[in-house]
């Protein structure tokens, strides 16, 4: 696990080694145990490294052979010992034992095709001195990050924003699409950042530069129109095998490992799978809350005796100002999802014992596992009432107070309601969107409002909803999230929150070829009425205690809600209403104080 970062110059013109040692430096986080450069007239590549697989010789840059390519890498290939066997049966000559010089050997006989044969998150950058061309890459799902600049020719890019801000060409005009769209959805969806210069490169993308010249190319998509023929049990046994071959070569490791332990299903499942391919006890790791809804503690320890795990737990009491300084930096750019602070805080437990760990991140989209997803089943109900009725339910549910707790079923039925009316997709849309049905002039100034230009942020995502028109519902609304909120909000903040404390979280349930198998499972085992990822559920049915898979779902939160009203309060008031705020460049001040009140 690394970050990497790198300056492509026109031919002509060589790499300054201090840009690039100040670029690399901002990310030392993510790897404090080495790093290392390569500079090659107007290429230059860096990295900083967090040593898990061949902790003495796998430092990088890695070349092959004749030095002729070499590599820079964040992440890990977990079929590398396959394909070096095979890449040795070929002749190849391996100098290190590192999953990262599997892949320069197979750039070296598939060329860009190399990105076919691995399995594993990764982002990594080639360069080839035999034509001076650079090669990147991202993977599948978008579990590692890549964003990049391109600026008269010259293109430098790095696995975080903050990399590319040291670079004197980057510019940090804001992209006031990007703003509408994370006031809408509480992230910035690919390509775009926050700053117009800067993209970022989409999962399964990969971007060739060569003379000044950038190409990049989608390698891999996800498809739900073919489905598997075979029955409920076959499948439930076929995704058993390939589940507990997927967790175990995501124990690969030369240093300690454990698990994330929620005490809900996804982590429960990795623990049982970890627990019976390792002969000693797993190290888990859990966080609870003071406020009870929000504390899972019981429920996790619950799992941990099952199994008997080394079992690590804190209750914390935060102060909410400081970690919100601690956690904002890292981001780079507005990111709203305040599941990064428990994230943060699990993967600060964890650093202390281990150096990897396993999470059930990706298992709700591949099997259905958020409540937005029963709109699909509850549509069919609420589709056969008189819009009268629908419209006064919702009338009524829209004078109740919801309250801040965790579970308030009268904010998610006025949720639900409230976008009733939409298709399939623009429905989904509003469920993950923050101000649905508010018109831009109630939110917005005038002055933001001209920058806009009519830009619909529904647009950025409702293209990713592409599957054709034989995909049922439900199967388009999880390729949607799969495709866009997974990568742009969960993995974002999977990646940031756990490389802040040097730790090397993998998630099992997005090694793509289970990803391809999930999809192809019929909408049944994903979704039976309200009941949530059924095959899951058959296949933990004889393995985890019967409490915790009839817990209802929840999800990695904070009592945020309970905090802006009381403890945040005063931060809230000076960020959002003071006379110094730049809220008031973009929103409203009668909108922002009604907001807060209404809050309160």
């Amino acid at each position: 696990m690394c970050g990497i970062v790198g300056i492509l110059n026109h031919p002509q013109r060589p790499v300054e080694r201090s840009i690039l040692e100040r670029m690399n430096s901002t990310i030392v986080h993510r790897g404090p145990d080495d790093d290392g450069f390569s500079l090659h007239g107007p290429v230059g590549l860096s990295m900083r490294r967090l040593r898990v697989i061949d902790l003495d010789g796998g430092a990088q840059p890695i070349y092959n052979e004749d030095r002729t390519c070499c590599i820079v890498f964040n992440g890990e290939i977990y079929n590398y010992p396959e394909l070096r066997a095979s890449l040795e049966a070929r002749g190849h000559r391996f100098s290190t034992d590192s999953d990262t010089e599997t892949i320069i050997h197979l750039y070296e006989e598939n060329g860009q095709d190399c990105v076919d044969h691995l399995n594993g998150m990764f982002a990594f950058a080639i360069h080839d001195t035999r034509d001076n061309s650079v090669f990147i890459a991202r993977d599948r799902l978008g579990i590692k990050p890549l964003y990049y600049a391109e600026s008269d020719g010259d293109l430098v890019f790095g696995s975080e924003i903050k990399a590319l801000l040291e670079h004197p060409s980057v510019s940090r005009e804001l992209d006031p699409l990007a703003l509408d769209e994370y006031l809408t959805f509480k992230f910035i969806p690919a390509p775009r950042t926050i700053y117009q210069s800067i993209k970022k490169l989409l999962p399964a993308h990969t971007l060739s530069w060569r003379a000044g010249k950038a190409n990049v190319t989608p390698y891999w998509s996800l498809s739900f129109d073919r489905k598997h023929d075979g029955s409920d049990a076959d499948l439930v046994d076929e995704f058993d095998a390939r589940f507990t071959e997927a967790v175990r070569s995501q124990m690969l490791s030369d240093v300690p490992l454990g698990a994330f332990l929620s005490g809900g299903l996804d982590s429960s499942l990795i623990v049982s799978a970890m627990a019976g391919l390792s002969s000693r006890p797993i190290e888990t790791f859990s966080i609870g809350f003071e406020e009870a809804s929000y504390n899972e503690l019981g429920p996790a320890k619950r799992v941990a005796d099952h199994f008997e795990t080394n079992h690590h737990e804190l209750v914390v009491s935060p102060d909410a100002r400081d970690l919100f300084e601690r956690i904002v930096g890292q981001f780079d750019e507005p990111f709203g999802d305040s599941s990064a602070i428990p994230t943060y805080l699990v993967s600060e437990l964890a650093r202390q014992h281990v150096t990897v760990a396993l999470s059930g991140t990706g298992a709700d989209e591949l099997f259905a596992g958020y409540e937005r997803y029963w709109a699909v089943s509850l549509s069919k109900v609420t589709d056969a009432m008189p819009k009268s009725i629908r419209n006064g339910m919702a009338g009524i549910l829209g004078l109740m107070r919801g309250g801040h707790g965790k579970r308030s079923a009268v904010n998610r039925a006025r949720r639900y309601l409230s976008a009733h009316s939409q298709n399939a997709v623009d429905h989904h849309l509003s469920l993950i969107s923050m101000f649905d049905g508010l018109a831009p002039d109630t939110r917005y100034t005038p002055a933001f409002i001209e920058r806009l230009s009519g830009h619909q942020p529904f647009d950025s995502l409702r293209s990713a909803s592409n599957d054709p028109d034989g995909v049922d519902a439900l199967d388009r609304m999880l390729g949607l999230d799969t495709r866009t909120v997974l990568p742009d909000d969960y993995l974002t903040k999977d990646d940031r929150a756990s490389m802040a404390t040097s730790l090397e979280l993998r998630v099992p349930f997005l090694d793509h070829t289970l990803v391809e198998f999930a999809a192809a499972c019929p909408a049944h085992l994903k979704q039976s009425r309200l009941k949530t990822k059924v095959l899951l559920r058959k296949l933990a049915a004889d393995r985890i205690p019967a409490e915790i898979l009839q817990r209802p779902k929840h999800g990695f939160e904070i009592p945020i809600a309970n905090w802006i009203a009381g403890d945040l309060s005063g931060e809230v008031d000076e960020l959002l209403l003071s006379g110094s705020s730049r809220t008031k460049d973009y929103l409203r001040p009668e909108f922002l104080h009604g907001l807060i009140d209404r809050h309160r």
